[in-house]
């Protein structure tokens, strides 16, 4: 499930907050113009792999999974592109929040939403495709966004009406309890069976302040056209990413890779190096990924587990984890252990 793409916009908006942390922590002056230089940034294709990289790095600076909050409640329409423009010409908020659910695969593909509207109330819920943890952080940015976007959507004068009735989260908070209450200011639950906002519909019925239906027609146009061509289908290295998680296993060789492909492998290489990425860096996260998700759960013993992803010894094994982790795999248990309390 991790080859599963993310937007331009989305991806920048991570790796912002990233470089704002490092500036933060490093003392670096926010007014310099000088900015760490990220390979991944000149990618064409962006995926919810390449935003875990951003997080776990995130975390070796701040070591904070609540960061979502901070991004959604400084959130600007601008940063979501043509969806988020589309959304400040819609009508009303129920407009608006229908269209955010629709397009949320424009934003991003590791999560479905749905738009559940009541007699008196509306839910808006989100649904991750796959379990991880970090995950959690990017639910709890949309919805902190969500309210955001609202209170930048309607007039002034319409704010004191627009109040949610109640959040729900699967997961366990991951702030205080003032963070979440200054964010959505209303009732917020966690370890609840779905992540979900509900909203009176009387609140949807806001109007949106600069409503513009031809605009409206116009972006949508354009959205729908992009969502057609917007498909992981369509980049090469996700068909090579698909290949080598089904073998993840006995993972090929790049020459068996090209061979099954039909075409030779300088050709292989060159249509992954055209998106940014290689063949041996793809076997490598998708090791990495089973290798974490294997570690994190605590019914595998960490030394059974090297030997199952064909390393020649524990000690090659610690060594990668802790390349891919900056901790050994016994570390990272106990970091995983501490997070789900």
């Amino acid at each position: 499930m991790k080859n599963l793409i993310v937007s331009h916009n989305y991806f920048t908006l991570i790796s912002g907050y990233l470089n704002r942390v490092k500036q933060q922590h490093s003392g670096t002056d926010r007014s310099s113009n000088q900015r760490e230089s990220d390979p991944l940034e000149e990618r064409s294709v962006y995926l919810i792999e390449d935003i875990e990289k951003l997080i776990e790095q995130i975390l070796s600076v701040s070591d904070d999974l609540s960061f979502g909050l901070v991004l959604g409640e400084n959130i600007h329409p601008s940063d979501y592109g043509l969806v988020g423009y589309a959304l400040m010409n819609c009508p009303d908020l129920n407009t608006a929040l229908s269209l955010s659910s629709k397009y949320k695969p424009v934003m991003n593909q590791a999560f479905e939403s749905f738009f559940i509207q009541g007699e008196r109330e509306s839910s808006y819920q989100v649904r991750p495709k796959f379990d991880e943890v970090y995950l959690t952080s990017l639910v709890e940015l949309d919805f902190a966004s969500g309210i955001q976007l609202a209170k930048l959507l309607v007039d002034k004068q319409d704010l004191p009406k627009l109040k949610l009735q109640q959040v729900n989260f699967q997961h366990g908070p991951l702030s205080s309890p003032s963070h979440y209450q200054r964010v959505f200011n209303c009732p917020v639950n966690f370890h609840q069976e779905r992540s979900e906002i509900i909203i009176a519909n009387s609140v949807l019925a806001l109007p949106v302040r600069s409503a513009n239906p031809a605009i409206l027609d116009m972006l949508l146009r354009k959205i729908d056209k992009a969502v057609k061509s917007y498909s992981l289908g369509q980049s090469f290295s996700s068909k090579v990413i698909c290949y080598v998680s089904k073998h993840q296993q006995d993972i090929p060789s790049a020459k068996q890779a090209a061979s099954d492909f039909n075409i030779s492998l300088s050709t292989l290489k060159k249509h992954l190096m055209s998106e940014g990425r290689n063949y041996s860096e793809i076997c490598d996260s998708i090791r990495k990924n089973m290798a974490i998700k294997m570690v994190a759960d605590p019914k595998n013993q960490i030394k059974a587990i090297y030997s199952s992803l064909n390393f020649s010894s524990s000690s090659a094994f610690n060594r990668a984890f802790k390349r891919w982790t900056s901790m050994t795999p016994t570390e990272y248990r106990h970091k995983m252990s501490l997070s789900l309390k």
